[in-house]
This record gives structure tokens, C-alpha cells and sequence, in this order.
């Protein structure tokens, strides 16, 4: 919960009403986070009142439509696939990936 605290922490410092999703994928960095911090880092941040947006243009959901094959293919071979994983499989960046995987946790919130 080390990540977790810190990223809503800065994240509550640098931001006063809504919080861009590339915001939060860039303050999770490189730390290693499950599905349950990401959903902990959405709660908290929604809790103090902030709102995550999703950023303008198309290009999450892009990245998306490629990483989400990728993803499909890794567990039909029994993988569970890591950021680092789809990344490869890509050919995008893992913060590219990180960032639609974001979207894709905000989107399902609806």
C-alpha cells in the first residue's frame, strides 16, 4: 500500500478538482501495482472529491483495440499478462500500455 499511498498523495497535492488519467499512470511510473492498488489509488482519489478524466482524443482507445488482443492471446496460453508482457507483444511502450489500461478501468466505472 506504500505506492498506493504515495501516488494519492501526490496526486491530492498537484491536482484540486479533476485529475487526468496520463496523471495517474505517470505518478504509478514504473512501481509494480495489482488491479485492487489501481481500483484503492481510483477510491481514495474519488473519496477527497477529485474527478479522473479520461484525456481527449481517440488514442487510448486505440491503443486499447491493439492491447486488448494481445492481452486475449497471453491468457489463452495460460498467461497472466504483465504491463511489460503487452508492451512487448505490442510493440507500444509500457507506459503507453499503463495509460490504456488506465482507460480502460475508467471507462468500466461508468
Amino acid at each position: 500500500m506504500k505506492v498506493v499511498d504515495a501516488v494519492v498523495k501526490q496526486l491530492l497535492a498537484e491536482y484540486e478538482a479533476t485529475i487526468p488519467l496520463d496523471a495517474v499512470g505517470e505518478a504509478i511510473g514504473d512501481a509494480a501495482v495489482t488491479q485492487a492498488d489501481i481500483e484503492a489509488i481510483f477510491d481514495r482519489l474519488e473519496a477527497a472529491g477529485r474527478t479522473i478524466v479520461a484525456p481527449e482524443g481517440a488514442q487510448g482507445v486505440e491503443r486499447l483495440r491493439v492491447i486488448l488482443p494481445a492481452a486475449r492471446a497471453l491468457r489463452s496460453k495460460g498467461v497472466v499478462p504483465t504491463v511489460t508482457e503487452l508492451a512487448t507483444a505490442t510493440g507500444l511502450t509500457g507506459s503507453e500500455v499503463r495509460a490504456a489500461l488506465l482507460l480502460a478501468k475508467v471507462m468500466s466505472r461508468g
